[in-house]
């Protein structure tokens, strides 16, 4: 298997996520399913560098550099939990690589807190739910559409 290297993102990163984002694919698993203007996701992008309970990484391939894909933490203070959303680069789907930055980015992640962990999928999305799964999540709950898995820091 090949190492996936982690590191938090930084602006260089943001065109590459930009891209991610608005790829077909990805965007039919999304929550949010509309295309994003360059405009818009840079001024996510750059509030999202400075947010203190917003974590992104990014993972890439030790053997070339290339960019994997990016994991985002979104921490909710109050209930002490944090919300996992993953994107892999669409160029690198299929390899077996998503658990691997899942995973990583997770330790990069408890570095920096210590919080329960929470992911909102669709239910048609077998590769996400296989990666989160593969990764240590539960499924929660579900309704029509998502499934919630939690990561739960005292098992």
């Amino acid at each position: 298997m090949r190492k996936v290297l982690i590191k938090e993102a930084t602006l260089d990163d943001s065109k590459d996520l930009w891209r991610w984002r608005n790829d077909e694919a990805t965007r039919a698993m999304s929550i949010s399913t509309h295309s994003v203007a360059w405009d818009s996701h840079s001024s996510w992008f750059e509030k999202s560098l400075l947010n203190p309970n917003r974590f992104l990484y990014v993972g890439w391939l030790e053997a070339d550099q290339t960019k994997v894909g990016m994991c985002r933490y979104d921490v909710d203070v109050d209930k002490k939990v944090a919300e996992v959303s993953i994107n892999l680069n669409p160029a690198l789907r299929g390899l077996g690589l998503s658990s691997a930055l899942l995973s990583d980015s997770m330790k990069a992640f408890f570095a920096e807190r210590s919080v329960d962990l929470v992911a909102t999928i669709k239910k048609e999305n077998l590769a996400s739910i296989k990666c989160f799964v593969k990764s240590g999540f539960e499924l929660d709950s579900e309704d029509e559409v998502y499934q919630y898995y939690v990561f739960r820091l005292e098992r």
